[in-house]
């Protein structure tokens, strides 16, 4: 008897050890799971595709239930164009992380860019009603550009500029709506607004260039054409000037 309870006591032991053990792999493995979400995030703004695929792909193989590696591989798959991949690592990323407010704006953004709109602001609001969500400006601009709607639109980007008044993205889009909706004086405001946290560039000059166009600011709007196509030659928005001055 005192025998087996010494092989119980050695087994106890063993299994506390194997146990302790397990848990520093699993630990180890958590951490160079998210090394490699980082790194595949670094070499995807990079545009080293091919290396942030092997990084996240391994994120993954370390760490099956990590769901920023999900998404992360989902973002670099929607680039890639490989929509059906980029989708199910989307459901994955929220299945594993239902409350995590950026994976739903960024799930949002894809749908959104399929022409799913209705889906798409539903992933916006979803994220944008989390308390625990740091940035729902983001949501909130990105919900105002999948809607066709203008009012809605302007709504949520003001919600947006409520929760940060100097956000680059919202200030534009008021900038573009405000010259839809012929408020040219607000546009020309937000965009000196966008220009004080931002420097020029071939979005805010195409604006400034139709809006200066209607306020009667040739100085500007010819200083701003000029920028446009000798520092974004290639841009879409130069083309878009270009037929423009033909019309």
């Amino acid at each position: 008897m005192r025998v087996l309870k010494i092989a119980l006591l050695m087994l106890a032991g063993f299994v506390l050890v194997a146990c302790s053990g397990n848990q520093e792999n699993i630990k180890q493995s958590d951490k160079s799971s998210n090394i490699n979400v980082e790194l595949g995030i670094t070499y995807m703004k990079e545009g080293k595709l091919d290396t942030a695929m092997d990084r996240l792909q391994k994120a993954i193989l370390q760490n099956p239930s990590n769901p920023l590696a999900y998404s992360s591989l989902a973002l670099l798959q929607m680039r890639l164009e490989q929509l059906d991949d980029a989708e199910n690592n989307f459901q994955k990323a929220i299945k594993l992380a239902p409350d995590n407010s950026a994976i739903k704006n960024n799930y949002g953004t894809f749908l959104c860019q399929q022409k799913r709109y209705p889906e798409a602001q539903e992933q916006f609001l979803q994220a944008i009603k989390n308390p625990l969500y740091k940035t729902p400006e983001h949501a909130y601009v990105n919900a105002g550009k999948c809607t066709a709607d203008k009012a809605l639109a302007e709504k949520y980007f003001r919600a947006a500029l409520r929760n940060n008044s100097t956000l680059p993205g919202a200030l534009l889009e008021m900038a573009r709506l405000s010259l839809e909706l012929k408020r040219y004086l607000s546009a020309r405001a937000y965009l000196q607004r966008y220009h004080a946290v931002r420097d020029l560039d071939a979005a805010s000059l195409w604006v400034s260039v139709r809006v200066e166009k209607q306020l009667g600011d040739k100085t500007t709007m010819h200083k701003h054409a000029l920028l446009l196509q000798r520092k974004f030659p290639d841009s879409e928005e130069t083309r878009q000037y270009l037929q423009w001055v033909k019309q």
